[in-house]
């Protein structure tokens, strides 16, 4: 079952918002978009938790999060339709990348996971857990710290016989690690973003790009940013958006309520940290007005969009 907090929900937060991911990552179509919102048939949903990673701004959860037990830093998953043992789960790709992270933190280095045959499965659309791992230890290695290695479940570490390699592995972990079951952190993105920034890292696992060309300064995506990833500055004569990808969970508000198509989803260090706007008064109009440019046009956008009239009012 799943809890739903709708108030986190973006499209609670503007109505602009094209936000499909849950719709798009449900294998058996119980969450559906009507023109007045989102719907979930109970009756359709099997469980399987893969809207939850999904969602970017952490407005589900599932009910009943599963104990995911650390043995000597190793974690064994097995899909529910498939056979060998381990932590059983509907499905292995729901893990996500706030749960990798928890478990690395805790001790996590070998993951192995019995997955059957995605292809041949419904589910098999969703993202795969080996491409959330990767974004994981992209971020773990710009951390400096150990990465998450993913194995076939079945398989011994190389060189090593069962019974010394366990043996080793007791004189050579905390004890911490072994048999531990971490208690389940927020299973969000936003606790993935603030997990990686406690580590000193910038996340660069969701961002967006400005194209300040197109930018026109309404600062409407700063003012809807559930994150505050991009942030308006007022200056007495200057204004800006400053841009911090680093909080970005990727729920695309800002690129779905852009006017002028200048934000797109990207990746951090992509594309213009921000756009600074200087004032100016207009020569025709005398209206204030914002520009890009380092020197001021002389009018302002609406006197250069203006068509030409003629003197007279009334020609023969």
């Amino acid at each position: 079952m799943l809890n739903i907090d709708e108030e986190r929900c973006v499209h609670r937060l503007t109505t602009a918002a094209k936000c499909r991911a849950c719709v798009d990552s449900c294998p058996t179509r119980a969450w559906s978009m009507h023109a007045d919102g989102l719907d979930l048939d109970p009756g359709r949903c099997d469980g399987c938790g893969l809207c939850v990673p999904a969602c970017p701004s952490g407005a589900l959860a599932l009910a009943e999060p599963p104990e995911l037990p650390l043995d000597q830093g190793s974690l064994k998953l097995v899909c529910e339709r498939a056979s060998g043992t381990g932590v059983r789960l509907p499905c292995v790709h729901a893990l996500s990348e706030a749960r990798l992270l928890d478990l690395q933190r805790n001790g996590l280095r070998r993951l192995m996971a019995h997955t059957g045959d995605c292809g041949a499965c419904s589910r098999g659309a969703a993202t795969p857990l080996s491409a959330r791992v990767d974004a994981v230890n992209g971020e773990l290695l710009r951390a400096g710290a150990t990465t998450i290695s993913v194995q076939a479940a079945d398989a011994a570490a190389p060189g090593v016989s069962p019974r010394r390699g366990f043996l080793a592995g007791l004189l050579n972990r905390p004890m911490a690690m072994l048999g531990r079951t971490p208690a389940p952190s927020p299973d969000t993105r936003r606790a993935a973003v603030q997990g990686l920034a406690a580590r000193g890292v910038r996340s660069t696992l969701w961002a967006v790009e400005l194209d300040t060309r197109r930018c026109d300064g309404c600062a409407l995506c700063a003012q809807l940013c559930p994150e505050r990833a991009i942030v308006w500055l007022e200056g007495e004569r200057e204004a800006g958006l400053s841009l911090h990808m680093e909080r970005c969970v990727g729920c695309g508000i800002c690129v779905d309520t852009c006017a002028r198509q200048a934000l797109k989803p990207g990746r951090a260090g992509c594309g213009a940290p921000g756009a600074v706007f200087r004032q100016a008064r207009c020569g025709s109009c005398g209206g204030l007005f914002r520009h890009l440019e380092a020197h001021a046009p002389r009018h302002c956008p609406a006197c250069r969009a203006r068509a030409k009239r003629p003197n007279r009012l009334v020609v023969n």
